[in-house]
């Protein structure tokens, strides 16, 4: 087996980042995206790369002021418990303090993984209203979310 590599993915992967959001998105883990959101935001993302298939995504979304948040983050069941989801989140980090970003903020089921990272819980209050008007709003959950936010400043 090669070793996983965490890389920026490219217009051809689409259809395999769509294909882990749609999996997680039918449990409710996260919310779905369509392939052109996914084609549009593509410099967004990250990958986890494994012999050529990719086996994990994030995405890094930048807000004003120097905020941004780390999103869609999906694991194929195959490969969790590899430390695969913490490695896409730190290149996410290290690309926030490369942007400038003075904060990374995320809303989660399991806050406990982003604890471990650093990340302190906060009151969903202090999100942008742009999250929840452009997000949250578009959520089944929506405004019963189970979700916690959480924080970390860089």
């Amino acid at each position: 087996m090669q070793e996983i590599e965490i890389v920026k993915p490219n217009l051809s992967d689409v259809e395999d980042i769509h294909r882990l959001i749609e999996f997680y998105a039918k449990r409710g883990d996260i919310l779905m995206r369509s392939r052109e959101n996914i084609t549009e935001r593509i410099r967004e993302f990250f990958c986890a790369r494994l012999d050529g298939k990719i086996i994990g995504i994030v995405s890094l979304r930048l807000f004003y002021p120097y905020l941004a948040e780390v999103r869609t983050l999906a694991i194929d069941e195959e490969f969790q418990g590899l430390k695969i989801g913490k490695k896409l989140v730190l290149a996410c980090i290290e690309e926030a303090k490369i942007l400038g970003v003075k904060s990374v903020f995320a809303l989660t089921f399991k806050k406990e993984f982003f604890e471990k990272l650093g990340f302190k819980v906060i009151d969903k209050k202090k999100l942008p209203s742009k999250k929840i008007w452009e997000d949250c709003i578009n959520c089944p959950l929506f405004p019963n979310c189970g979700e916690e936010a959480v924080l970390l400043e860089l």
